[in-house]
């Protein structure tokens, strides 16, 4: 089987699944200091639309306001460290990282925290409103593939790629690669992928 077909394939068995097996995920979000409503809702805007090719669909939920009895298929829980306001202090090493997801013993845990100062100073202190909340999504996004794929691994091209550059975060358009989209499925969906991989080779 051609490396052409067999990709038509995978992308044609994802789109399928897409609709036969959506996963909700519980993101219990800490407190993003300084965060505007535009940027907030932009942000939760191009998240939806990040993860909605992997089946996923975002809940948000407060994380001081846990409840029992709230269940999720799938589990994040996000912290904002520094001022999600362009006009807010911006001094901090040239070498932080913008976010992280927390792994312990070599499997990747369900905490993730986002670096609002280190992107803004990135992007620059007169980023708009709107691009500020896409691009919050896209390292929000980042993050959420490690917990869901259970992987620290990166892909070379989108989302899913090691470093972003302020374009990527920028653009108009940035999209997850089709395996990485793959790997946040179900694992029955990903065991078929491997099988398509294997009668391949």
């Amino acid at each position: 089987m051609s490396l052409t077909l067999r990709a038509t394939l995978l992308i044609g068995f994802a789109a399928v699944c897409a609709q036969a097996q959506t996963r909700t995920l519980g993101l219990y979000a800490g407190s993003a200091r300084g965060l505007n409503a535009e940027s907030r809702l932009v942000m939760k805007a191009e998240l939806k639309r990040l993860l909605e090719p992997a089946g996923i669909e975002i809940v948000w939920k407060d994380s001081a306001g846990r409840r029992s009895g709230e269940d999720f298929e799938l589990i994040a829980v996000s912290s904002f460290e520094g001022s999600c306001s362009p006009e807010g202090p911006a001094q901090i090493p040239a070498s932080a990282s913008l976010a992280d997801t927390s792994i312990s013993d070599g499997h990747v845990l369900p905490f993730f925290r986002v670096d609002c100062a280190r992107l803004i100073q990135m992007l620059g202190r007169h980023i708009g409103s709107s691009v500020l909340g896409r691009a919050l999504a896209r390292v929000i996004a980042h993050e959420i593939y490690h917990i869901v794929a259970r992987t620290a691994d990166h892909q070379e091209t989108g989302v899913a790629k090691a470093i972003f550059s302020a374009q990527d975060l920028t653009d108009s358009r940035f999209e997850f690669d089709s395996w990485s989209i793959l790997l946040m499925r179900p694992s029955s969906v990903a065991g078929v992928s491997k099988a398509f991989g294997a009668a391949s080779r």
